[in-house]
């Protein structure tokens, strides 16, 4: 890292905060492709908040995150990763026992392989996952 610069474990959004109604939470690269469809859109109150580091969980920073987004009345789990695969299943309950939010999960389903294997239906989960996130 560049000197004077620091490792945030959770990175808030630039969104004025008073308008936030939903909260997104996501890690890693996920969130260019949710901030790229929220601009295409033109969404200004969804919030994306990015968890880098989810062990330690960073439970303090998120609450102090969260405090800024006083008006937001849903909270959403989004990650490119089927459901199986990705990090709701360590998220979640921490979410709700340490945090106490309780989460929607925006991904893909449940799948025993890695990838679907089928471009198109690969473009439909994207534009499926894309939709429950930015639904009203």
């Amino acid at each position: 890292m560049r000197e004077g610069t620091y490792f945030k474990p959770v990175i808030g959004d630039t969104v004025p905060p008073a308008s936030v109604v939903k909260v997104v939470f996501c890690s890693g690269k996920h969130f260019y492709e949710l901030a790229k469809e929220r601009s295409r859109l033109k969404i200004q109150n969804v919030a994306l908040v990015r968890i880098e580091s989810l062990v330690p969980f960073p439970a303090e920073e998120i609450k102090e995150i969260m405090r800024s987004y006083s008006n937001a009345k849903e909270f959403v789990w989004s990650q490119e990763e089927h459901r199986n695969q990705g990090a709701w299943s360590f998220v979640y309950p921490r979410f709700e026992n340490l945090i106490r939010i309780k989460l929607r999960y925006c991904g893909r389903p449940v799948l025993g392989a890695s990838s679907v294997g089928i471009s198109k239906r690969h473009a439909d989960e994207c534009k499926t996952l894309f939709d429950g996130v930015f639904s009203s």
